[in-house]
């Protein structure tokens, strides 16, 4: 009772704080625009990552994809000024796009059309973090079905506001006032398709979760490369999602038994929209 006690006036203060703060489609207290924010609040449509029809099989002969995702221009600044709340938010934060001459990190590729092959992960759990008022993994993919475990590092009051992206279909809210809280939940991955994550207060703070019903997916390193294994032989459709998108891109990619296919794609990201399919610069091999 006397550490519940010590606890509770903290706790009532924050959700006092939480309560009077704008609602969750309103102005933050602070006036802030994100780079590509028309692009992320309002001209990107619903992303299908659904296949509809995806059943694990035997598979007796296999080949992979890899490659490399590359941003198709010169890239914009790495970071963007953070405006309030730099004692713990730091003065800079990352920008939506990270590249290199190397490649395209936080990019997700998938293959659109497979209809058979290897079977889903056992592991159905994965974790996203608020540290300095960033998500780290900021892109993720998961299976339907996974539990997704959302830490906060930060001693600051943070709402967390999940939505299908290109709708306005909110999952879930989740308040955190202080360091250490964590919450499960099993909402956000019930269905595919592409997760939004922002916070009310700090409005930098961005991350996506791709929910896929398939097994066949990945998200780009550091340096843009990817891989994909285990693919049944055949033609596919592999499509490539990056923030700042309002479309995937769509590649055309033939699989080969005990094959390793390469594929090495540039992609428009930010105010403009993907590069259509005819006029990306890619390259299976």
């Amino acid at each position: 009772m006397i550490r519940t006690a010590a606890w509770l006036p903290a706790a009532l203060l924050a959700i006092a704080a939480l309560s009077a703060c704008s609602n969750d489609d309103g102005p933050s207290r602070h006036r802030f625009h994100l780079p590509f924010s028309k692009t992320n609040d309002s001209a990107s449509g619903s992303i299908d990552l659904s296949t509809s029809s995806y059943t694990p099989g035997k598979l007796a002969a296999v080949g992979s994809l890899s490659g490399t995702i590359k941003l198709d221009g010169p890239p914009p600044p790495s970071t963007i000024p953070v405006p309030f709340d730099q004692n713990i938010c730091g003065t800079t934060a990352e920008a939506p796009v990270s590249a290199t001459p190397k490649g395209l990190s936080n990019a997700v590729v998938w293959i659109a059309d497979v209809k058979t092959g290897k079977n889903f992960p056992i592991e159905k759990r994965t974790e996203l973090s608020s540290d300095d008022c960033a998500l780290d993994p900021r892109v993720q993919a998961v299976v339907v079905g996974t539990t997704v475990d959302v830490f906060n590092d930060d001693k600051l009051i943070h709402r967390l506001i999940f939505t299908r992206m290109g709708t306005a279909d909110t999952l879930t809210k989740m308040p955190f006032f202080n360091s250490g809280q964590v919450v499960a939940s099993e909402r956000l991955a019930k269905e595919p398709g592409l997760v939004e994550v922002r916070c009310v207060q700090h409005p930098w703070t961005r991350g996506y979760i791709a929910v896929f019903d398939e097994p066949y997916f990945a998200v780009t390193d550091d340096d843009g490369s990817f891989t994909i294994d285990s693919l049944p032989p055949g033609t596919y459709k592999m499509m490539v999602w990056h923030e700042g998108a309002a479309n995937p891109v769509e590649q055309q990619v033939q699989i080969a038994a005990g094959g390793k296919a390469n594929v090495d794609l540039a992609i428009r990201v930010g105010a403009a929209r993907s590069s259509p399919p005819d006029s990306a610069a890619g390259a299976a091999r």
